[in-house]
């Protein structure tokens, strides 16, 4: 079935999260991701489970810059930021655990992202969205009817905007990190969310996941996305007041 010893599924299996595993739907750098048919404790019509790659196989770039942001949230004492730069293992569950932390806290907000089930140091287990039984489509390749798009990146913006709230950012937003459910957007892929209190960088990536989805629907055809600047050191400047 794939690289990965299915040891890795036991644990998804034994919870009733998952009861068999159909195949691969993405292989990407840092993990693949597997449909499964869901168990008897959760109510969705396929479950997801994302498996982490060894950290010898993974692509970041910048570790320490990876790290900036998480500290704060899921690292607290300075033995344990230490212990997780020279551990491998204690390094993996930490890419785990701050996209199970992400979701789990942005799902629980009514946001639109996966519903986080249960994770390991390896693996998660969500919510597979789904349209007509097959993987939802990208944003960025998605057949949207061009009137429903000013609604669509209204709501996109407020969502970005709502995660700034709970001092979350998701890092690498895009129309690839989006998904289109029912006709409506769902946001993935937060291995490389970040605490807005912390990093050191917060303000510029905002500002980045808010200008790389607006230049798409921009190009799209909506006149607000133009805009998307001004939006972004406006809420950017009422979050640091706690006013956002």
């Amino acid at each position: 079935m794939s690289n990965y010893d299915d040891r890795v599924f036991e644990a998804f299996l034994e919870e009733g999260i998952i009861s068999s595993v159909e195949g691969i739907v993405k292989s990407g750098k840092e993990a693949m991701v597997f449909r499964c048919e869901p168990g008897p404790c959760v109510t969705v019509p396929s479950v997801a489970v994302k498996v982490y790659k060894d950290i010898e196989e993974r692509s970041f770039r910048n570790m320490a810059g990876y790290l900036d942001g998480r500290i704060g949230r899921t690292i607290r004492k300075r033995r344990d930021i230490l212990h997780v730069f020279s551990d491998a293992a204690s390094m993996q569950g930490c890419w785990v655990e701050a996209e199970f932390g992400a979701l789990s806290e942005l799902s629980q907000a009514g946001l639109p992202v996966p519903r986080p089930y249960l994770r390991t140091g390896k693996a998660m287990a969500m919510e597979l969205i789904e349209e007509d039984g097959e993987v939802a489509a990208q944003l960025v390749h998605a057949d949207l009817p061009k009137d429903a798009l000013p609604d669509l990146y209204a709501g996109l913006v407020e969502s970005v905007i709502d995660m700034l709230r709970l001092d979350l950012i998701h890092g690498d937003l895009s129309p690839y990190k989006i998904l289109v459910r029912d006709g409506r957007l769902v946001m993935i892929d937060f291995p490389q969310a970040i605490d807005a209190r912390y990093h050191s960088q917060a303000e510029a990536m905002f500002a980045r996941d808010l200008g790389n989805v607006s230049r798409w629907f921009e190009k799209a055809g909506v006149p607000a996305a133009a805009g998307h600047e001004g939006v972004a050191r406006e809420a950017w400047a009422l979050y640091e007041r706690n006013r956002l």
